[in-house]
């Protein structure tokens, strides 16, 4: 049975690698064209004049773009991978980006979790016979992993961490002085079959107050390609877009606006939550409660997100207590323990402290991977 197992993996194994060879030598050209296209979009939104960061949310498939709008839930065309949830944000990129490796070529032998899950019940795509370990941001994920699966997970730290600006630095100086002091707003989104809906006015009542008692002179508003606009912005408002999840530089868009930016008010325990502390933004909450409608899933689907949500809900209640203690009207980023204490809330599910260097990515994007997993302290 062993055997037999082994036999497996290594024809599963050969296949891969035959199918990396095909691509190299007729896929590649098409994928290198798709990022360059997607490099356009984001060229062109981010050095428009006036300010105006919209990523469209097209889809580059077949030599030219399309809507996504009509597409299945979590469709990509991106062919760089083997499991085609890796592609998403342009997480494959990012790591091959930062250690040094070719960006179209050999697939990677390792699953990349994309998104941030909080509860140990949330699920992750199986393992494959050719993978060899997972990648998650946060050792407390990893561990989760590792314990249900049975294959080494290793924490690897915010995707953030990896991504670039877009921006030349003397550009994104100059935009920082013509924006002034900026606060960039993120508020729970919808995600495919899930629907999440609040009180739009309420949010704009709070991002004014926070924005006057911050003494923030911009406002940026990051919305989510999926949500219909908000129409009753004020004028002045910046209104931004990173695209859709198949922008192989959507890390990339999402951390320039951080860069630009020196606040960040949200109403979601989402990922950007912790992008925005790895990257020191002022951390301002919402306390506008998102709603959540799960009707369009799966029976089993809708429990797991239920405990999800739940979960994250009760972790969005401890940050609002942390940022209350803060003096004023609007609570603002924390100082001195308070800040220590929101780093540790965060810690295991970002995974500060684990970001790898070049060479360590290297060595683990080609497979080189420890047995257990790198675990969050019990």
């Amino acid at each position: 049975m062993l055997r037999s197992g082994l036999l497996r993996r290594r024809r599963e194994d050969f296949h891969w690698w035959l199918k990396g060879q095909r691509r190299r030598f007729l896929g590649e050209g098409q994928e290198q064209e798709a990022l360059a296209a997607y490099a356009g979009l984001v060229h062109q939104a981010f050095h428009s004049e006036p300010f105006a960061p919209r990523v469209c949310h097209d889809l580059w498939e077949g030599g030219r773009f399309r809507s996504s709008c009509d597409l299945p839930a979590f469709h990509t065309p991106a062919r760089r991978e083997r499991e085609k949830s890796s592609h998403h944000y342009g997480h494959d990129i990012l790591l091959k980006r930062h250690a040094g490796l070719e960006l179209v070529g050999t697939p990677l032998p390792l699953l990349l979790e994309h998104g941030l899950k909080v509860s140990r019940e949330s699920g992750f795509e199986s393992p494959r016979p050719w993978s060899k370990a997972f990648l998650c941001m946060g050792p407390l994920r990893a561990q989760w992993v590792q314990e249900r699966f049975g294959q080494p997970a290793l924490a690897i730290g915010p995707w953030i961490a990896y991504a670039r600006s877009l921006l030349a630095p003397q550009r994104q100086e100059a935009l920082r002085g013509q924006l002034g002091p900026t606060l960039l707003v993120v508020l729970a989104h919808s995600w495919d079959a899930v629907e999440r809906r609040m009180d739009l006015s309420a949010c704009l009542d709070a991002v004014r107050g926070i924005q006057a008692a911050g003494g923030y002179r911009s406002v940026i508003w990051l919305r989510h390609w999926k949500d219909p606009e908000c129409p009753a912005l004020p004028d002045d408002w910046i209104v931004a877009c990173n695209g859709h999840r198949s922008n192989p530089w959507f890390l990339d868009a999402l951390r320039t606006l951080m860069e630009l930016c020196q606040g960040l008010a949200t109403n979601a325990f989402g990922t950007h939550l912790g992008y925005g502390v790895a990257l020191d933004l002022d951390l301002h909450w919402i306390d506008v409660a998102p709603e959540q409608d799960l009707s369009a899933l799966r029976p089993g689907q809708a429990d797991v997100e239920a405990v999800e949500w739940g979960q994250r809900l009760a972790l969005s209640g401890q940050l609002a207590a942390l940022l209350s203690r803060q003096v004023g009207s609007a609570p603002a980023a924390p100082a001195g323990d308070t800040a220590a204490a929101l780093r540790s809330l965060l810690q295991p599910y970002w995974g500060f402290d684990r970001v790898r260097d070049p060479e360590e990515m290297r060595s683990i994007l080609r497979g080189d991977v420890p047995a257990s997993c790198d675990s969050a302290p019990r």
